[in-house]
């Protein structure tokens, strides 16, 4: 295995050489043509700022760059030839220069470039600047994936760690803004698959599928009111092109991992579609684990400690695909699907060993386990829009299916060391969800002043969780179904809501206002040894309202209120018992209730081609949260399950920052701390309080031509929760990337921690009953390298609804592992 290792990195660093080689010795010899000039108002003569600039050759757009806060402008092209430079900006007209570059006159001076003011809106044309890796819009902020070289070797998970406001812990636990309760989007569309396994799903996306990941901070009217700490909408990657384009990609690491993937999309007069299809395996080597605990309920189980090693693999599979066809210029009929497939399997051994208060050995067990487990999800839109002569006055009619089964298997075998008793047993978990969703929207720009937005929307969820519970018996030599453990959930969930939105543009400030009323109603059937039926109904107002300026100088200011539900899902409802390993049983609970928070947040924001700052500043409070709660009883056997308990206040800022130095240099930062304050109701008196906090910093440097390396580092300080504290930790990263063919061919190498192989993580839980503190350590350091080929041209982009489902009232961000559900794998 290490003479495995020395190979990869030799072959790795060669390549590295030969890269660098090849481009200084290609950088030494390529003459530079410089271009500047000052682009005015034809009026006034003043300059124009940030005016967007697209130089195109008989090939196409080359290069497109914005210009200064002064209205001057500078870029360098590579060879001689003629040239069309576009000049745009909002409010004017759009100018075209011709200019040639001869190979004697290596500077063009383009002299005063006035536009004149628009009289009407600019038709179909569109220029776009060269993105930014951050940008912020009047209720997000945006994180350009493609722009970040390190998506080109890392998966999703890893990525949203630099995303302003966004954390990810030790256990690959997703917060925003110091909250775990929050929607995940994919293209503005909810995503069962994401919702209910998050971790799982994230980390087998390639980056490079993607474009952009927009935090949704403060979620309008139009947005169900599920999410109190906000959205996270992921954009996958669509080429605004026409005609045939593909992209094939493939990589590996050094673990024995793999991936590879094909997009290709094509549009033929009317009909245009896409099809995105991935497939990644991943493989975790042993972890070990140790923990102790005290039980302060037991003198002869005093102190419990526990040793053991796991490892699992798996792969999953990633299919998506849209199609569109115009009926005629005004009707819109798209399609759309989604959806996963993967399974993986695990082994482990624990050692678990029972001491009373003398300290002399009570009880010892050996657990080995096997598990496997399989899961899915199926997704599909259909939608019909409806245009009107009126620019961006649009009517939609939407349905959505959504299929999600999810199968776990698990044996694990008891040997009893010392007053334990041996046994063999087998559980299994059928869980499926299934939602229908029918939607309509309805949007009219009433003028350039005054916007306004209705619609209404009626959701069905049926979810269904089945389990078997089965013993060996030894005397006959046949599995005995276990009739008195039945754990079986009927759960329908049925939503209806209507929202109303409003915009207004004055000249002092914008106001964005809106109310969205619920009806909630759910019916359920428990079965166990005593069935049960439960019925509730809610009935919730939603109001909604943001305001906000801009400033001189690129400068915004935001201040918004709005109140946030958030329902629990199948994996927090699934009563399915898990006794896998016998002295830490989770199940889910099926009779959670809706949470409701208040959220309130401040922003600020100056943005510049060089400079970016932004402060976000928030607040929220929720009585009934729904809360992860562990309790220890007297013979050593914790319980975990969810509650409607929790008292939650969070108080939290967060700063990004970035700066570019010169044409090859840039720095970017993230820096959060929230206070928070958690309580159980009831009278339990469990009570905890902290701060926590988290940075990271990342250097790009384009030091040659297609060429970017990059540095990534960050810092999370312990993570407070109800009954103790996640882990602490660190982590770092580099990763460079090398285009050739007109970077129609893309290489790329990255490494995850280069001088640490082993990260140690240690929790702590604690209550009045019992005090425990579990350390792992798992193997981190890994070396990926990944390549991808482009091919074909399109000129066009496949077309589809602007506005279509999506369900983001799902409950997000928990650990798909609880709720009886085994622990998903970490990678």
């Amino acid at each position: 295995m290490n003479i495995i290792r020395k190979f990869v990195k030799c072959i790795i660093a060669l390549g590295v050489v030969l890269i660098f080689s090849v481009n200084i010795c290609a950088a030494n010899n390529q003459t530079h043509f410089q271009v500047k000039g000052t682009v005015i108002d034809s009026i006034s003569g003043e300059g124009i700022s940030y005016v967007t600039i697209s130089i195109q050759n008989i090939d196409g757009v080359i290069k497109r760059l914005a210009g200064y806060e002064s209205g001057k402008f500078s870029f360098e092209l590579d060879k001689p030839g003629k040239y069309d430079v576009i000049f745009h900006s909002i409010g004017y007209q759009l100018k075209k220069r011709e200019i040639e570059i001869k190979e004697d006159s290596p500077k063009v001076d383009m002299g005063t470039v006035s536009l004149k003011p628009s009289v009407e809106e600019i038709g179909e044309v569109v220029v776009a600047v060269q993105k930014p890796l951050i940008r912020t819009e009047p209720d997000k902020i945006v994180y350009s994936i493609e722009t970040d070289p390190e998506s080109k070797t890392s998966n999703v998970l890893e990525m949203l760690r630099k995303v302003p406001l966004i954390t990810v812990d030790s256990e690959d636990n997703i917060q925003m803004k110091g909250s775990s309760n929050f929607k995940i989007l994919i293209d503005g569309k909810s995503s069962s698959m994401v919702s209910q396994n998050p971790r799982e799903v994230l980390r087998s996306l390639p980056a490079s599928t993607l474009r952009d990941i927009e935090v949704i901070t403060d979620p309008s009217s139009k947005y169900e009111a599920e999410g109190t700490a906000g959205i996270i909408n992921i954009v996958t990657n669509k080429k605004p092109l026409e005609g045939f384009m593909a992209r094939i990609n493939s990589g590996a690491d050094t673990r024995g991992g793999y991936n590879a993937g094909l997009y290709a999309t094509s549009k033929i007069k009317k009909f245009g579609f896409s099809v995105n299809y991935g497939y990644n395996k991943f493989k975790q080597p042993d972890n070990e684990m140790f923990s102790i605990r005290e039980n302060f309920l037991s003198t002869s189980n005093r102190f419990t400690e526990s040793e053991g090693t796991n490892k699992y693999s798996g792969g999953m599979n990633f299919l998506r695909g849209e199609a569109s066809y115009e009926l005629d210029t005004l009707n819109l009929l798209s399609l759309s699907f989604m959806g996963h497939f993967g399974n993986y399997t695990g082994t482990g051994t624990k050692l678990t060993s029972d001491f009373n208060t003398e300290n002399t050995l009570t009880r010892r067990f050996e657990n080995i386990m096997l598990n496997a487990n399989d899961y899915g999800s199926l997704s599909g839109n259909v939608d019909y829009q409806k245009t009107f002569d009126k620019p961006d006055k649009t009517f939609t009619v939407s349905y959505r299916l959504d299929n999600n089964p999810r199968n776990s298997n698990n044996e694990n075998e008891i040997k009893g060391i010392l007053d334990y008793t041996s046994y063999r047993q087998k559980t299994s978990n059928e869980a499926t969800g299934r939602t229908h969703t029918f939607q309509l929207d309805y949007y009219d720009p009433l003028t350039k002043v005054h916007q306004f937005e209705t619609g209404v929307k009626y959701i069905l969820r049926q979810n269904i969780s089945n389990s078997d519970i089965l013993r060996f018996d030894n005397i006959t030599n046949e599995w005995v179904r276990d009739l008195t453990r039945i754990n079986d959930l009927d759960y329908n969930q049925y939503i209806l809501g209507l929202y109303l939105g409003y915009v207004v543009k004055l000249k002092m400030i914008n106001i964005k206002t809106g109310l969205r009323a619920e009806s909630t109603k759910n019916d359920g059937l428990f079965k166990s040894a005593t069935d049960t039926t439960f019925t509730n109904r809610m009935f919730n107002l939603i109001p909604y309202i943001t305001l906000s300026k801009n400033l001189e100088k690129n400068q915004n200011v935001k201040l918004s209120y709005t109140q946030r539900l958030s329902r629990p899902g199948i994996w927090y409802l699934n009563p399915f018992y898990n006794d896998t390993d016998p002295l830490n049983v989770r199940y889910g609970n099926p009779k959670l209730d809706s949470e409701i928070a208040h959220s309130f947040s401040f922003s600020y924001g100056k943005f510049t081609p060089k400079f970016n700052f932004n402060l976000n500043l928030n607040s929220s409070f929720t009585n009934n949260s729904i809360t992860q709660y562990t309790r220890l009883q007297p013979d050593g056997v914790s319980i975990t399950t969810y509650e409607n308990i929790g008292k939650n206040q969070n108080f939290g800022a967060y700063v990004y920052g970035s700066l570019k130095i010169g044409k090859k240099l840039d720095l970017n930062t993230n820096l959060g701390v929230n206070y928070m304050v958690l309580e159980r109701g009831g009278g339990q008196g469990l009570k905890n309080e902290g701060t926590n906090y988290n940075g990271s910093l990342s250097l790009r440097f384009n030091s040659w031509k297609n060429g970017t390396f990059s540095v990534f580092g960050g810092l999370y300080s312990p993570r407070i929760m109800l009954q103790g504290k996640y882990s602490g930790f660190s982590y770092n990263s580099m990763s460079f990337s090398q285009g050739f063919l007109d970077k129609k061919l893309l290489i790329s190498a990255s490494v995850n921690d280069p001088f640490r192989e082993i990260m140690t993580y240690k929790n702590t839980i604690s209550d009045k009953t019992f005090t425990s503190t579990s350390t792992n350590y798992m193997h981190y350091r890994m070396f990926r390298i990944y390549i991808s080929y482009q091919f074909g041209q399109m000129k066009e982009q496949i077309k589809k609804a602007r506005r279509s489902i999506s369900n983001e009232d799902l409950k997000s961000g928990g650990n798909s592992g609880q709720g009886g559900t085994t622990t998903v794998p970490q990678q």
